[in-house]
């Protein structure tokens, strides 16, 4: 047995005494943590991208946002994440739950659920295969008529009402996009694109789905149960989650899952991160290999003494590149900026301009650039930064422009190019200051191998650009030339989709016996009010171009209704006032024919909420839709029906001021009618 001295027993008391100390003291800061905060017992349903489990791990959107809560408050969680149906059920009949996210407030959980401000707005929606061609109305009939939905969702209520004979249960979303593509279900009902996208992405699929029918948007948020024991708690929850939404990160992380072409590059950096664990993999097995080779022979010390001196040479190349790819990364980033910005704003002019100027401060050689496209068989500055207004002016004929090809080329001494000019641009070139240029860079760009213009960046000066100002160039050019290729594309688009709506109005009002005339007087009067109500022009030239398909819808009305002599009995009135929603469905549901939409399914109602198909009244109607019913009814006035004769202006005015057994002022917004008064002259000699 080994003794103890007294100095040794002393210190030993003491450690003893330090030890229980700092025991009691974990115990104090833990039980003041846990006095401090308050927990909420949170149950989720799981689905992508809300909250989903990947590789072990709890995440998502709805995660996040949880783990900012807790960030910003005391409050602290525990969180259940089970199967939508299984959650729902278990947070009505287990007390121990305190809150369920994210919910649709439907009327019947308003019951008994408080819900709080809305987090995010999802698209129902319900789809087939792209190759099966069954309409709306045919898929909702058995047997083709099999329809699935998740269990426990409020779209079996809405599948129900809307007449689907055969609805089928999953219990998991991805169950029924797999078996729709697989060809066991002929159409899918899902509350939300998101998990379409996913699921198309994770599993490398191409997307061959069609949507037959979209609902109107529907909010998701968080809800807990009525008069619960927590309500301090809760309302401290909700008042967090208040000011997050108003934060820039509550932006970050909504872009970051909700956003589709976001959720697109998180997967395939999921796919490069899984290539690069199995990279890394491979790596280690042949540096093991290698290793043991070297072990087994001395001749590998020669290699790898070369490759060390290999190593020590590039190392000062790297060095030397370090420098110049921070730089670059610098420019990257406020090129990232600038394109980032194009999305806050629709007037491309206006962004172009904004683009150059971004450019030209990016070049520390620059001082003036701009951007030109070839229209009409010319070319012509669209937009430039560093030059007078007189640029504007400049056009040159194809033949004359400085064409250099698909990537980045210097020149110097532009003038000698321009030599051979005429007078008149010589005279604007100079005038704008643009000529004595010593340096530039150009770049020409191309749609599908077509020359459609070019973007220059200039110096007064003679000086050699940077390789990082022509990589700058190169990369900026490439993302101008794809955002004008698009906006071209889409402007072909809007073009075609506009010319057949108008061939369906055409083809619509000759079965009304109406013609082409009447459409275009109507297009000329609504723009004619809306530029004297003060609306924007581009405002008022939409509502004159999508003015002609106001009455598109009468395509789908029999044609026996339209042309018939006389009064219209109930029946036949119920089919005709059923047009403006033909019109509406025709046209879509496109964001950018919003005001076609709008006209073609509002400009039936009348101010004092005596109109269909909707009864809106006053300021509820869209005012392109008020401004087309002021035309509408005055062109209708001064036409000849097969139920009724033409009225001369002065007779038509005096119907609409004081009105008579089918017209009262009444219907009118008072303004609408007040500038129509004002201009009606000029119209009465259109007849």
């Amino acid at each position: 047995m080994v003794k103890l001295n007294k100095n040794q027993k002393i210190i030993g008391s003491v450690n003893v005494l330090k030890i229980k100390k700092i025991i009691v003291m974990t115990i104090f800061i833990t039980a003041s943590i846990f006095a401090f905060s308050e927990k909420l017992n949170i149950i989720l349903g799981e689905y992508y991208p809300d909250a989903h489990i990947d590789n072990g791990k709890l995440e998502g959107f709805v995660i996040d946002i949880l783990n900012e809560i807790k960030k910003n408050s005391d409050l602290t969680f525990e969180i259940t994440v089970k199967k939508w149906a299984d959650a729902y059920d278990t947070f009505l009949n287990d007390e121990n739950y305190d809150l369920i996210g994210l919910i649709a407030p439907t009327s019947e959980r308003k019951k008994n659920l408080k819900f709080y401000k809305t987090v995010i707005f999802v698209n129902l929606f319900i789809m087939t295969r792209y190759d099966n061609d069954q309409t709306y109305e045919e898929l909702k009939n058995y047997p083709v008529g099999v329809v699935g939905v998740l269990d426990g969702s409020f779209l079996i209520d809405v599948l129900k009402k809307q007449g689907f004979n055969e609805i089928r249960v999953y219990q998991t979303n991805e169950s029924i996009i797999s078996d729709m593509l697989n060809e066991k279900l002929f159409s899918a009902a899902i509350e939300d694109e998101r998990i379409v996208s996913h699921y198309i992405i994770a599993n490398n699929l191409k997307p061959n789905i069609r949507y037959v029918k979209v609902f109107d948007s529907t909010p998701l948020t968080f809800a807990s149960k009525k008069n619960s024991e927590k309500e301090d708690t809760l309302q401290i929850f909700e008042s967090t989650l208040n000011e997050l939404q108003k934060s820039e990160r509550f932006k970050l992380i909504k872009d970051l899952w909700v956003g589709i072409s976001t959720s697109l590059s998180i997967e395939r950096q999921k796919s490069i991160n899984r290539l690069l664990i199995t990279f890394i993999i491979i790596l280690t097995g042949f540096v093991v290999t290698l290793v043991f080779f070297y072990l087994r022979s001395r001749k590998m010390v020669n290699t790898i003494n070369k490759a060390n001196i290999q190593l020590k040479n590039s190392y000062n190349e790297i060095s030397d590149l370090s420098y110049k790819n921070e730089e670059l990364s610098e420019k990257l980033e406020k090129m990232y900026q600038i394109f980032f910005s194009f999305i806050e704003s629709e007037d491309t002019k206006a962004i172009l301009n904004n683009a150059i100027e971004g450019l030209v401060k990016l070049i520390p050689e620059a001082e003036a650039g701009s951007i030109g496209l070839v229209t009409d068989h010319r070319w012509k500055t669209y937009a430039a930064y560093g030059f007078t207004e007189e640029i504007n002016n400049l056009t040159l004929p194809l033949d004359k422009v400085i064409k250099v090809g698909k990537h980045v080329q210097e020149v110097h001494n532009l003038d000698s190019c321009n030599e051979d000019l005429s007078m008149e641009i010589t005279t604007i070139l100079t005038k704008s200051g643009a000529t004595n240029l010593g340096s530039s860079l150009f770049m020409d760009l191309y749609s599908k191998e077509r020359f459609i213009g070019n973007i220059s960046v200039n110096s007064k000066e003679y000086r050699e650009f940077s390789d990082i100002s022509k990589k700058v160039m190169e990369i900026f050019g490439r993302l101008i030339g794809i955002f004008i290729c698009l906006k071209f594309q889409e402007r072909e688009a809007i073009d075609a989709y506009n010319y057949s709506l108008k061939k369906l109005s055409d083809v619509a009002e000759r079965f009304d016996m109406e013609t082409s005339e009447h459409m275009n007087r109507i297009c000329e009067k609504s723009y004619e009010i809306a530029k004297n109500l003060g609306l924007d022009e581009n405002f008022a030239q939409e509502i004159k171009t999508y003015a002609y398909y106001h009455d598109i819808g009468k395509i789908l009305i029999p044609i026996e209704i339209l042309r018939k002599r006389g009064s219209l009995n109930d029946s036949e009135w119920g089919v005709m006032k059923k047009h403006p929603e033909y019109g509406a469905d025709i046209i879509g549901n496109a964001e950018i024919f919003k005001v076609a939409k709008n006209i073609a399914l509002y400009h039936h109602e009348r101010y004092d909420g005596s109109g269909y198909p909707c009864g809106l009244k006053g300021e509820e109607i869209p005012i392109e839709a008020r401004i087309v019913a002021v035309a509408d009814v005055y062109d209708a006035l001064r036409s000849e029906r097969p139920y009724k004769k033409s009225f001369s202006h002065e007779e038509s005015m005096k119907i609409l001021l004081e009105g008579d057994d089918r017209t009262s002022p009444e219907h009118f917004d008072p303004k609408v009618l007040k500038v129509f008064v004002k201009i009606a002259e000029k119209f009465k000699d259109m007849y």
